[in-house]
């Protein structure tokens, strides 16, 4: 799968959530829109302005949509671009060098499956309101969020659309993880361990069942995203993806 491919993916995944988010009545503005070639995600609920952020290489159509940002009172969005000769430009446009932004992709198609790791674990599938519950407390509590991006996630993760699983320990629920399906395109996200159970191999076993489960759902690729050097990346990375760092960047003060 090519990088615009995953990265429009992404977006569409992100675009749902926000309309989750308004759906369930978040204070603010969640907005996801497209501009010659830009992908933008805005948002002015407070705490989650670090959701803002745009991707792409269009950078002449990048003045209007940081006007978009401005006029909307948004926090300014992190950028991802796909090479380092656009930092002249960037610069001038008040945006200075950050950490890179990985984007993970897998093919499904050539391969017979995942197998699932005997490590004492078992995955299950949320699938009535008491599941669910389950699901979301679980995600919660691996996240330690703090109240409104919990807020946040328990309403992405409850739209219909989305498939939650959470991994057990014996009658003990420590894991949660979810995707989306995008067209033949699956997109992994929400992803947490609650702390007493991380080491314990719960993600790579959420990993495995779930690109398992896209498979089976008809998905001829899978992406997903981590920050650069997690846990999460290397995971991704030692099960067969395909991590590609994109330089990141983010609005400087003037001076």
């Amino acid at each position: 799968m090519d990088l615009r491919t995953a990265e429009r993916c992404l977006h569409d995944r992100s675009g749902a959530a926000f309309a989750a988010a308004a759906g369930a009545g978040l204070p603010g503005q969640f907005r996801a829109f497209e501009h010659d070639g830009l992908l933008a995600l805005l948002t002015t609920s407070p705490g989650l302005g670090f959701l803002n952020s745009v991707c792409g290489q269009s950078l002449d159509a990048l003045p209007d949509v940081l006007a978009v940002f401005t006029a909307a009172g948004a926090p300014l969005p992190r950028l991802a671009t796909d090479g380092s000769a656009l930092a002249g430009r960037l610069g001038q446009l008040g945006f200075g060098s950050a950490n890179p932004r990985p984007v993970a992709t897998i093919d499904l198609l050539p391969r017979p499956g995942f197998p699932t790791e005997p490590n004492g674990l078992r995955v299950t599938e949320a699938l009535t309101p008491e599941q669910q519950r389950v699901f979301l407390d679980t995600l919660v509590a691996g996240y330690s969020a703090p109240p409104e991006l919990s807020r946040f996630l328990r309403a992405e993760h409850s739209a219909g659309w989305m498939r939650c699983f959470v991994a057990w320990q014996g009658h003990q629920p420590v894991a949660a993880a979810a995707f989306s399906m995008h067209g033949r395109v699956a997109v992994l996200g929400g992803a947490a361990t609650i702390p007493a159970a991380r080491g314990s191999g719960a993600q790579t076993a959420l990993l495995r069942h779930r690109l398992n489960r896209a498979a089976a759902a008809g998905a001829d690729a899978a992406t997903a995203t981590a920050a650069p050097e997690s846990a999460s990346a290397r995971n991704l990375a030692r099960i067969g993806f395909n991590v590609r760092y994109r330089p990141g960047w983010l609005p400087v003060a003037p001076g």
